[in-house]
């Protein structure tokens, strides 16, 4: 679409969301058909790049394009997962999810920010949630390094007279890891704090008490040492489950006696923490602090393009900037998956329609009752998990089920009958049929395929001509 100079800026705005600066401004002669700008708003510099060498870079064609190439700099990327709990037990599939995404992506490890197990409960049930995440995250092509979370150490009921000094603390050291530790990874140190220690006077472990989210003087020993261990890294990134920089309940420890340090140290570039269930950013003093939302945690998804989703954060780290990316679990597409087989497979079930056979008849007054029998057929190689809805525009209509959910082993079908009641002369100006909308997923060995929505109008006998056709 080529936008002549003349065209007016506010009505560039309204139909296309962009600044009056940028439609006024757009270098047209160069890019005639961008309206947009987003790709121009970067968090870091372009990347560093040499001429290319002979040693490097080979042609047998001449060309005046002289194509500058990357530096050899030794790049990694890392994973960090938030919270898995907070949510319903078979919230473990969306961790699944994520595991399955990241393989597909196989970054050099993955971090998590605590919340692992739902928790909250005595040794018996934490042995068996423990146990669960760590055999779906055993799948993780990389090694991956936990966080400590309230629901991985808090007890219940607290009056219970087997409760442990510390709560699930010892439990927690001796299945999942230190509850505070580094390590080093290509030039960059990694620190995991503890941030349910408790109140030290008491030992009340609250996430909403100031007195009892301050950081101990044991590890705080610890971080100090941590980070001049990390003093001629490229950067430290920190990770903890409570983004305790918000304040609030927390309390003004972090500011007072942490921030400073990290501050100090000169290259602590990011500090990653979960907790909230959703994304946030708040940077300070050249440290970006980032909170993470669910991997399969309790999640409102009030708004998911705004942060309220099940997601991971991918971290590219080169020795002069970081770079980073949230991506929605489950997104993430498997190119070896998508053959030319398993496409034939999917335009099967796109192509396939449900057999429908109807009975109607006049119940009393102008009340009209009878049936949608329908036959879904798996044509494909694999199962399909299916919902079937049928619509009409008419109010007067009343079906029941008003949908219905299945799942159809290859080559199978499937028989669904709808009661249906109609209120009023079915032949009247207002009368609208019914259509049947029907959505699959093709169930392939690593992803859920979703197949666009097939419509079938349904017909009925007496219905006139343009009814049957779904006119």
């Amino acid at each position: 679409m080529k936008i002549p100079s003349s065209f007016p800026a506010t009505l560039l705005v309204c139909l296309l969301g962009i600044s009056p600066a940028l439609a006024q401004e757009k270098p047209v002669s160069e890019t005639p058909n961008l309206v947009h700008d987003h790709h121009m708003h970067h968090h870091n510099h372009h990347h560093a790049t040499e001429d290319p060498s002979e040693k490097r870079f080979y042609t047998t064609r001449s060309s005046q394009v002289m194509l500058p190439l990357p530096n050899e700099e030794d790049a990694f990327v890392f994973a960090v997962f938030g919270d898995r709990t907070g949510g319903p037990d078979a919230g473990v599939n969306i961790l699944a999810d994520a595991v399955r995404d990241v393989n597909l992506i196989e970054p050099d490890l993955v971090m998590t920010v605590g919340d692992l197990i739902n928790g909250y409960n005595q040794t018996d049930k934490w042995l068996v949630q423990m146990r669960e995440f760590k055999a779906i995250m055993k799948e993780l092509l990389c090694p991956w390094f936990p966080v400590a979370g309230n629901h991985d150490v808090y007890w219940r009921p607290l009056n219970d007279p087997d409760i442990l000094p510390g709560q699930h603390d010892k439990h927690y050291e001796m299945h999942f890891g230190p509850l505070w530790y580094s390590f080093q990874h290509k030039n960059c140190n990694f620190i995991v704090l503890y941030s349910d220690e408790g109140d030290p006077k008491t030992g009340e472990k609250n996430f909403q008490k100031p007195e009892a989210q301050k950081i101990s003087e044991e590890q705080l020993k610890f971080l100090k040492e941590a980070l001049v261990r990390g003093k001629d890294c490229d950067h430290q990134f920190l990770f903890l489950h409570h983004p305790r920089w918000l304040g609030g309940g927390y309390g003004n420890d972090w500011k007072e006696r942490v921030h400073p340090l990290l501050k100090d140290s000169g290259n602590v570039t990011a500090v990653f923490a979960g907790h909230i269930h959703y994304m946030r950013y708040d940077p300070q003093d050249g440290i970006e602090y980032v909170t993470l939302a669910t991997v399969g945690g309790g999640q409102s998804s009030k708004i998911p393009s705004a942060g309220y989703l099940h997601q991971y954060h991918l971290v590219t780290v080169r020795p002069k900037q970081v770079a980073m990316a949230a991506f929605p679990v489950g997104e993430a597409m498997d190119v070896r998956e998508i053959t030319a087989k398993l496409q034939a497979q999917a335009i099967k079930l796109a192509k396939a329609k449900p057999e429908v056979t109807t009975t109607i008849a006049e119940a009393k007054d102008d009340l009209q009752e009878g049936t949608i029998t329908t036959t879904i057929s798996n044509p494909s190689d694999r199962p399909i998990d299916f919902t079937l809805t049928p619509a009409s525009r008419d109010s007067r209509w009343s079906i029941s089920p008003n949908h219905t959910h299945g799942h159809i082993a290859a080559g199978e079908t499937q028989k669904i009958t709808f009661h249906v009641r109609y209120r009023g002369k079915r032949f009247d100006e207002s009368y609208q049929g019914i259509e049947l909308v029907l959505a699959q997923d093709y169930l392939a060995r690593t992803t859920r395929y979703a197949i666009p929505e097939v419509r079938t109008p349904v017909a009925f006998d007496g219905d006139p001509v343009e009814t049957k056709s779904g006119k």
